[in-house]
């Protein structure tokens, strides 16, 4: 592994720990097990540092979201979104425990976010129009703040993922997605 990959490894460990505020160069340094200069040699600054762990935790998650997130169907469309926020946590759990920490005082971090879920915003319009919704506007906006949600409880705490299983398969239920049973 490359010295520059054994900082940003550091620095995302350190900003999820400590947030991006509290953190130190030289904190990471430390954890990198590099020196300080060597941080600003390769990110010139912190702020440069955060974002490149930024653009490489979105560029991770649109890979997993281009994969998963094909719109062949608004019902497939709207259950595979639903199934993202456990999907993209799991796959890189320290990288959305850190974008839940920063957010609130990270303007750098919120912009990012929101490159990220717009086009999701854009289809499940589209999907809950052709699948008749009188304000599909309306509903994308509170099926996000649904998402938004989850994706922070599960990158927040410990769970069991059989109770967050729970919550999206009712969930998908609620929007006629699934048959009844369960």
């Amino acid at each position: 592994m490359s010295k520059k990959q054994d900082i940003l490894e550091a620095a995302l460990k350190i900003f999820t720990e400590f947030g991006t505020t509290a953190a130190s160069t030289k904190s990471i340094a430390t954890e990198a097990h590099v020196s300080e200069a060597l941080i600003f040699k390769h990110f010139k600054s912190k702020d440069n540092l955060i974002e490149e762990i930024m653009k490489t935790g979105y560029r991770e998650a649109t890979k997993l979201v281009s994969t998963y997130l094909e719109y062949k169907t608004p019902k497939d469309y709207i259950s595979n979104l639903l199934d993202l926020p456990k999907i993209l946590v799991l796959a890189n759990k320290d990288f959305w425990q850190m974008q839940y920490k920063i957010m609130p005082l990270n303007a750098m971090a919120v912009t990012h976010h929101k490159l990220f879920m717009k086009p999701c915003n854009d289809f499940l319009v589209k999907a809950f129009a052709e699948l008749g919704y009188k304000r599909p506007v309306l509903e994308a906006e509170i099926l996000l703040l649904f998402i938004e949600g989850l994706w922070k409880h599960i990158a927040a705490h410990e769970f069991d993922t059989g109770h967050i299983d729970e919550i999206i398969h009712l969930t998908k239920k609620k929007y006629g997605l699934m048959s009844a049973e369960k």
